[in-house]
């Protein structure tokens, strides 16, 4: 097959990861690979999700948001427990930085370089980075690492909730459903309107019909544990792409405590990611939480929240680094306390190891939803913590660990990085244009196809016609009455 070169574009945060191990993928096959990111912080990351094959890198500067202003604005962030607040504030205070730099400095590379690329993939956020792509005449693929959620995904099924709406799919109100379906239609009607007359969504770039219409989009899960929905044909599932084989080892203490429990003992494995932060209350209030006499607990906790925290029982191992695929592999372990990012989400379900959800921002209430709506796991309330109830009724209870265990088969079946390359190979080909649906043709057809003309020549035409019946009615009530002689 024809070797092509291929771009990567993020910021190096969490959604990077997959992207990455795409790329390695991408390499390992003889095509070049090259990632756009930000200082050493972005080398990082692909130096340890592409070990296998060696990528390109374009260092793009320093990090816009600084490690100090990061933690920062994360513990502002989580101060609330309002999800909606929450995104609103990190949006601005991380994502829009990082976006914003990523645009100007992609900008900037392609007006000082001649190199060439053949197509490129983007994770979400995107923002103005499609814009500048498409600027400079390069096709590209969206590679999304969680669920589909609206508004930004515009494929996302109309009864599928906003995710600072809280509320199952499976048993919404009268009152859910016309926010829901409410909002998602508008949202998608002055969409379509917007492209069809030509208007930009320039502070929210991924509103803009014409940065999806035609392209691949590779969603990193699966339909069961995302909400099941009809979708186009260059939607794809693909499972869970980051390589769940390699995996790394655990440190020495961390091996020895584990061979350590007894045989009959369950393991917990803890883990909020790297994103969210604890504060010294919450860490020792979670401490108090996971110290059982029914079971160990192994957490991963970086070392700055770690302070303060009394003296650990030997039930308990606390350290700064512990890699997740490989916790979750471990036969000892029988549940995952998390806060549902799609990446230790899809990780769990993959391994087959039911979910105890704490959400805490961001994608991660419906992230929980869904695996609540699964089976495999439950849902504490976003912003809530964590329960010493909640992790002995999911280790005692067995349906949850047998539909996280189904959940696994179907994760397998997809094909994770494998599919996703071989669907990016047929798109640098161009052959996935034969799988554009009639919507994404024609600047109008999204309008005029899914009837927005006639809704509103219908909405018209009902006006006119509750006009003249109320015209005809007051007239009739306001004829005089006839005098008598």
């Amino acid at each position: 097959m024809q070797k092509f070169h291929f771009l990567i574009a993020g910021i190096p945060l969490s959604p990077l990861h997959n992207s990455i191990s795409i790329g390695q993928e991408l390499c390992l096959r003889g095509h070049n690979v090259t990632v756009f990111s930000f200082a050493d912080r972005g080398r990082k990351k692909v130096e340890k999700y592409s070990s296998r094959c060696k990528l390109g890198y374009v260092d793009l500067g320093p990090l816009p948001v600084s490690e100090e202003q990061e933690e920062h604005v994360m513990l502002t962030g989580m101060s609330t427990n309002s999800t909606r607040k929450q995104v609103s504030y990190m949006m601005n205070n991380i994502m829009v930085p990082y976006n914003e730099a990523l645009t100007d400095a992609m900008e900037a590379y392609f007006n000082a370089s001649p190199a060439k690329f053949d197509y490129a993939l983007l994770g979400m956020p995107f923002g103005q980075t499609g814009l500048v792509l498409r600027k400079h005449q390069i096709d590209f693929a969206v590679n999304i690492p969680t669920i589909l959620c609206p508004p930004l995904v515009p494929w996302a099924a109309k009864y599928v909730p906003i995710p600072f709406y809280h509320v199952s799919v499976h048993n919404m109100t009268f009152l859910d459903r016309v926010f829901v379906l409410g909002s998602n239609v508008l949202i998608d009607f002055v969409r379509a309107y917007a492209y069809s007359v030509g208007f930009k969504f320039s502070l929210v770039p991924e509103m803009d019909w014409d940065l999806w219409s035609g392209r691949l989009v590779l969603v990193n899960t699966i339909p069961g544990m995302d909400i099941t929905q009809p979708l186009p044909p260059l939607v794809q599932y693909t499972g869970p792409v980051v390589d769940l084989k390699k995996m790394e080892p655990f440190s020495e203490d961390v091996e020895q405590w584990l061979e350590e429990v007894p045989e009959d003992m369950p393991v917990v494995y803890v883990s909020f990611g790297t994103v969210v932060r604890l504060t010294p209350d919450r860490a020792r209030a979670m401490l108090a939480s996971l110290t059982s006499s029914e079971y160990y607990t192994l957490w991963a906790l970086p070392k700055p929240q770690q302070e303060g925290l009394p003296g650990i029982p030997s039930s308990v191992k606390i350290h700064h680094w512990v890699p997740t695929a490989r916790a979750l592999a471990h036969p000892k372990v029988k549940a995952f306390v998390s806060h549902c990012g799609g990446n230790s989400a899809t990780e769990s379900m993959a391994m087959g190891v039911p979910l105890v959800g704490y959400p805490q921002g961001g994608d991660q209430p419906a992230v929980c939803q869904r695996i609540a709506d699964a089976g495999a796991g439950i849902s504490g309330p976003p912003g809530g913590w964590v329960q010493a109830a909640d992790v002995l009724h999911v280790l005692n209870t067995e349906r949850y660990a047998e539909k996280a265990a189904a959940l696994s088969r179907l994760l397998g079946s997809f094909g994770g990085v494998s599919r996703a390359v071989d669907l990016l190979e047929l798109a640098v080909h161009g052959d996935l244009k034969l799988l554009e649906t009639p919507l994404e043709r024609t600047t109008s057809s999204q309008f005029l196809l899914r009837g927005y003309d006639l809704m509103v020549y219908m909405n018209l035409l009902v006006f006119m016609l509750a006009c003249c019946c109320m015209r005809c009615c007051s007239g009739r009530l306001r004829r005089p009455k006839e005098k008598v002689q």
